[in-house]
């Protein structure tokens, strides 16, 4: 028998709409350690064997009503109670307007692009004033609501694919640690997890889509999806800390911006710029004015 904690995701209205934003495969599971992780062995099983029936295309997903291991950046584990986050993966196989596979260097943006959903999502549902925090995390009222994961699918027959996992935390009344929140917490109203599904896809597919069609026109300086990502962005403006990956010495400066392909661009103390690409970034308190404590 289906799990309980999963029935709403499997609503009949939940489906139908899913279905209008024209979706590839979708799977709803009971529980599954890695949303991520179970999507990406399938994905690469197919690139394996004969085609299968139902194949993964382009905006295929995975959701479940449980991921009971699931993991962040730097290998962070992470889980929550049955039935309380809404956690989904989707498969993306970005293409041009021509159907054009693109480069790899434009993937960075496909995480802002879910985290921009997520933002407008929430607000639209229950107005969070969620943020993005760069790369991959969207906050309310500076505590981590919602993480992302993109990871890289590699296919010897086929361009590389994207698995894009999303976790939000909607129902929880407790979380583990205190930099954490939830949308009812947060904002002190009760919203479905189906609802929260329905309007982040319903964000993100359109925006997707309008980033495909000419990626260097739509993050250009000015762009439509540009300037909808960093108005949505808490980073930006503030002091911060990038910690690098392999040991490197941290960056601290000031996030100015986002460069060509969404990395983030730090002006040190000493008027020198630097794009981080890839790190963990902790945003920082201002210097206390001058006579204050």
């Amino acid at each position: 028998m289906p799990d309980p904690c999963a029935d709403d995701l499997r609503a009949p209205a939940v489906r139908a709409a899913l279905a209008d934003l024209g979706l590839g495969r979708i799977d709803v599971l009971d529980e599954v350690g890695s949303t991520n992780e179970h999507l990406t062995a399938a994905v690469t099983r197919q690139a394996r064997g004969p085609r299968p029936d139902r194949p993964w295309t382009d905006l295929s997903l995975v959701l479940t009503g449980h991921q009971s291991a699931g993991r962040g950046r730097l290998d962070r584990v992470w889980t929550t109670e049955p039935g309380t986050a809404l956690t989904f993966s989707v498969l993306l196989r970005p293409a041009d307007g021509r159907g054009r596979a693109l480069p790899t260097q434009h993937f960075p943006w496909l995480t802002l692009l879910m985290a921009a959903a997520v933002v407008d999502a929430l607000d639209g549902l229950a107005g969070a004033g969620a943020r993005i925090k760069w790369p991959n995390d969207v906050l309310v009222d500076g505590r981590k609501v919602a993480g992302l994961l993109a990871g890289l699918v590699l296919d010897e027959r086929r361009p590389p694919a994207v698995v894009l996992g999303t976790g939000i935390n909607v129902a929880q009344e407790q979380l583990p640690v205190d930099t954490a929140t939830s949308l009812r917490r947060a904002t002190g109203r009760a919203v479905e997890r189906a609802a929260v599904l329905e309007a982040v896809l319903g964000a993100f597919v359109p925006l997707y889509r309008q980033f495909c069609a000419d990626p260097a026109a739509a993050v250009r300086p000015g762009g439509a999806v540009r300037a909808r990502i960093t108005e949505r962005m808490e980073t930006l403006g503030r002091t911060v800390r990038a910690e690098l990956p392999g040991g490197a010495a941290p960056v601290t400066g000031t996030a100015t911006g986002l460069g060509e392909h969404g990395g983030l661009l730090v002006r040190e103390a000493g008027g020198a710029q630097r794009e981080v690409t890839a790190g963990d970034v902790v945003h920082l308190r201002p210097a206390p004015a001058p006579g204050t404590a």
